[in-house]
């Protein structure tokens, strides 16, 4: 199987550039396709000039760069024109590799773009997910958020038009698909990323809490993910202001990790981008003293950070799954999430977390009150979003993929029978 991941090398570090939770899907649901014996060849620009052209990896999948524009960090609107470059990059290295694939998954539009040329080159079905439409974005966006490229909207309706499947993580984005798309429905399979609940589970967190100085008794707001301005972290320092004004002893903390995406860079409108821009903030609004903006940890460490926070805030404007919702939750942490997308079928409100359904700042602050100022509401939340946690395996998902899979080579064929009358 070829599977595209054009903009986002799922083996680079999460939470740094580009790399967030569709990186995390491809690569969890690729190891588990590995130990069902199905190979995978993953395509990923090369940015960085020292990686190797070809990378075997250890579930016996191989990860290929392939060189298209710099060998460096580029936004991803940069990166639509060398896509002609990148496509030839992918059908160049098949040819010298003697590989044959018999299905392409093609992952965001960028993918798409290629995966669509690809599948028409090498005579084989072809399935795209794309983790975020331009539409629903543009449709949610926040202020000073730039808006989607035209190219962006016309290359993702060109693949609905014309990919065997469509994938999508929730109900919701079926949906989205439908009515700002024109998609079919039936030809939309809804396949949820997973979670490793051996790796995402509640742990000691007191070693990490001594190494961040944060004292016995503070309560910590934990914020994951790229910083750009639809995440929504401006909203988190803001309701963080109004929770200290009650509070003299200023005993709530929050947790940013992650690093800026090449949105981030681009909209903050100051030297240092997003990250630069909210510590600014931070020190404006005066909570400069109880923000810890820590860049991104691997992902490997992350439970430790899930089990130290109190809870696990995520202000995003659009969120097609939301992955760090249900990390969280499997560590037994409660959730506040924006009431949006993936994040309505994850977070079960007054159950395992609380949404919110607006952005204003006091929505927030009085949400996550609730949450770290009752101890009751926390010892239910957090069992609850254990169990809930459980019923999402990356093992449940591979099954879900596969099926989807079959249905890619049947309408596939369907669509091959037609052409050819």
């Amino acid at each position: 199987m070829a599977v595209i991941a054009a903009h986002a090398c799922p083996h680079s570090e999460i939470g740094a550039g580009e790399n967030g939770g569709m990186s995390v899907y491809v690569r969890e649901m690729a190891a588990t396709l590995a130990e069902r014996e199905i190979p995978t060849v993953f395509f990923t620009r090369k940015e960085d000039p020292g990686a190797p052209a070809t990378l075997e990896l250890e579930d016996g999948s191989r990860l290929v760069h392939i060189v298209a524009g710099p060998e460096g960090p580029i936004s991803k609107d940069a990166f639509f024109y060398h896509l002609p470059e990148f496509y030839r990059g992918v059908a160049q290295w098949a040819r010298d590799d003697g590989t044959e694939f018999r299905l392409i998954h093609s992952h965001y539009w960028l993918s798409g773009w290629a995966g669509r040329r690809l599948s028409q080159l090498w005579g084989v079905p072809w399935a795209h997910m794309a983790h975020t439409l331009a539409r629903v974005k543009d449709r949610d966006r926040p202020a000073g958020a730039a808006p989607e490229a035209d190219q962006r909207v016309a290359v993702e309706l060109e693949i609905v038009r014309s990919t065997n499947r469509m994938i999508a993580p929730t109900n919701q984005e079926v949906e989205d698909l439908a009515f700002l798309y024109g998609a079919d429905r039936s030809c939309i399979s809804v396949v949820p990323p997973g979670v490793d609940t051996s790796l995402f589970a509640r742990g000691d967190s007191s070693d990490l809490r001594r190494r961040l100085g944060i004292a016995d008794g503070e309560k910590v707001i934990l914020f994951t993910g790229r910083l750009e301005r639809l995440k929504g972290v401006e909203i988190l320092l803001h309701a963080l202001s109004a929770i200290l004004e009650g509070r003299t002893n200023r005993d709530v903390r929050l947790v940013v990790l992650g690093a800026d995406s090449s949105n981030g860079v681009l909209e903050a409108g100051v030297h240092g981008g997003e990250r630069a821009r909210l510590e600014a903030l931070a020190v404006e609004i005066g909570v400069d003293d109880r923000v810890d903006f820590l860049g991104p940890v691997d992902h490997s460490q992350l439970p430790a950070y899930y089990s130290l926070a109190d809870v696990c805030a995520v202000p995003s404007y659009s969120e097609s799954f939301g992955l760090v919702a249900l990390e969280a939750e499997a560590c037994g942490t409660p959730v506040v999430a924006s009431r949006i997308g993936g994040l309505r079928q994850l977070v079960l409100d007054g159950i395992t977390g609380i949404t919110v359904p607006s952005h204003e700042p006091m929505a927030w602050a009085d949400a996550l009150r609730r949450v770290i100022d009752d101890r009751d509401a926390s010892a239910v939340m957090g069992p609850s979003g254990r169990r809930l946690a459980r019923s999402y395996s990356w093992a449940a998902s591979a099954d879900l993929l596969l099926e989807a899979y079959e249905d890619t080579e049947v309408n596939y064929r369907r669509a091959a029978q037609a052409v050819l009358g």
